[in-house]
């Protein structure tokens, strides 16, 4: 190995880092550059110095300079129809330090064996195969994009011949493309400078295209983490290194719940769907709440403000499904009867320890971790958000719990989960504030709140404290003259998160679904 490239590097990551912040970042993030087994200058794979330019790349093979010059250069070569529109994805490309920050307009009949996956509270959910791939790096030799994309298989030309469910199917001489879905968000065609994100061909909705997750969302696979606990971790600490780094950027995602967290292969773990997602310093008005109940902070239900302590709150919730194999408060109405218990205390009851390892050391090491994980879980649902962790102690926590261990599967005779007819797990508007507000402001829970007079601080009384097998659930609730604090907020930025990618799509009328 070249010295003088080695040099080099060390030089440009101590002078400018090769990772953005890198002075923020743990031990454990990715430095571009480096090789992963043995951290020195990995030269088959990364370039620290641009071919064409000699400045210093600002990720692996990516030039910001040259690159986004390279994109100026097609701009008058494509457009949306709609002036934010295109400005809003020439920003992107502008400003692109990697290819994972890149937005492209494609046009629709680039897509084939488009299929209905689901309806969402807001959108609907289609997947398919975008046949030339996405960007991820500019070819020296062939001066042109290259683009990531997968050798398509026998299954995806026998889908392709399924017309009643199928639109656009596939054709014999395409071989090569990237497994997509769609995402098409009801009543958006009135687009302006403050929403720029999707556009559907059918209603004139817009739509996003986002990488396909083979294992799906979190929700329709809790029994396999239930069962395989290092998963659970191994995920979980994906999600916590997300959300930290969304929450240094001074953003909250406010709508976290496990049908918005994907996985692939079962230990790789992404944060999805961002359409409540804001600065942590601009508050939404009282009668404007969207979520998932279950997944909602008391706080939020009141009409205060959504802060980052409110997506811990949800994180908590999460904890608690991955451990219990089943959605939060599946077995009741989701109404406002739930929404006023939530405030008074509620949360899901305890959850049984499996015993899955055959080793009786491998299983007290287990027990041990579920200990500290269900104290970090009760943390996340604490009724005072100030008392809950940030994002940052999750990660910490949830990273020294990696144990490599044997894949089990989950028992035959595991009950199949039932839901009760009326809960609902996709998001929605709540305008339940104001009432929930008067009920609690009328003394109903009187009897377990105690005020200082001196202060008028509510303090947490150790009768309220009740056990519940591995769950202890503090029950804290403050007076209606009392205010919640929102927990600090931080302006940093230049962190990578662990997001899907995504790509605005141009319009074409599909072919109706039956």
């Amino acid at each position: 190995m070249s010295r003088n490239i080695e040099d080099t590097l060390r030089k440009f990551e101590q002078q400018h880092g090769l990772y953005p912040n890198q002075q923020n970042t743990s031990d454990e993030e990715e430095q571009y550059g480096l090789c992963y087994d043995c951290n020195r200058p990995d030269e088959e794979r990364y370039s620290v110095l641009c071919f064409d330019c000699n400045r210093s790349n600002t990720s692996d093979g990516w030039c910001q300079y040259c690159n986004s010059r390279r994109f100026q250069q097609d701009f008058n070569k494509w457009t949306s129809g709609n002036e934010f529109i295109d400005k809003f994805i020439q920003d992107t490309q502008l400003k692109a330090r990697d290819s994972k920050e890149v937005m492209e307009w494609i046009p629709y009949n680039y897509f084939r064996n488009i299929q209905y996956l689901a309806q969402g509270g807001f959108s609907i959910v289609y997947k398919a195969i975008l046949l030339n791939g996405r960007i991820y790096k500019w070819g020296n030799e062939e001066k042109q994009w290259k683009r990531y994309s997968n050798k398509l298989n026998d299954d995806d030309y026998e889908n392709a011949k399924q017309q009643d469910s199928i639109m656009s199917p596939l054709n014999q001489n395409e071989k090569e493309g990237w497994y997509v879905v769609l995402k098409s968000l009801n009543n958006s065609s009135n687009i302006n400078e403050n929403f720029l994100n999707e556009f559907n061909p059918e209603t004139l909705n817009y739509m996003i295209a986002m990488e396909y997750k083979c294992d799906g969302n979190f929700r329709s696979n809790l029994m396999i983490r239930k069962y395989n606990p290092y998963d659970k971790y191994h995920n979980l600490r994906w999600i916590a290194k997300s959300l930290k780094a969304l929450h240094k950027c001074n953003l909250v995602h406010g709508d976290l719940h496990s049908g918005n967290l994907l996985s692939d292969h079962r230990t790789w773990a992404c944060i999805s769907d961002f359409g409540l997602s804001k600065p942590a310093d601009k508050s939404i008005k009282s009668n404007e709440i969207y979520g998932v109940l279950p997944y909602i902070a008391p706080e939020v239900l009141r009409g205060k403000p959504y802060t980052k302590a409110a997506d811990i709150y949800s994180f908590g919730i999460i904890m608690w499904e991955m451990s219990s194999g089943i959605p939060a408060f599946n077995n009741i109405p989701h109404d406002f009867d739930l929404s006023l218990d939530i405030c008074k205390g509620l949360r899901p009851k305890n959850f049984e320890v499996p015993n899955i390892f055959d080793n009786i050391i491998e299983q007290k090491i287990f027990e041990n971790i579920e200990v500290k994980y269900t104290e970090l879980m009760i943390r996340c649902w604490d009724p005072d958000p100030n008392k809950r962790p940030t994002a940052k102690n999750l990660y910490d926590h949830l990273r020294e719990w990696h144990v490599p261990y044997s894949r089990k599967p989950v028992p035959e005779n595991e009950p199949i989960i039932q839901n009760h007819p009326s809960t609902c797990y996709t998001s929605r508007k709540f305008d339940y504030s104001t009432k929930l507000n008067e009920m609690l402001n009328q003394g109903e829970l009187s009897s377990k709140i105690i005020i200082n007079d001196s202060d008028d601080e509510a303090t947490l009384s150790e009768s309220l404290v009740e056990k519940i097998g591995w769950i202890f659930i503090p029950f804290l609730h403050i007076s209606h003259n009392c205010f919640l604090s929102v927990c600090n907020q931080l302006s940093l930025s230049g962190n990578y998160i662990n997001f899907a990618a995504l790509f605005i799509i141009t319009p074409e009328k599909p072919t109706k679904r039956d």
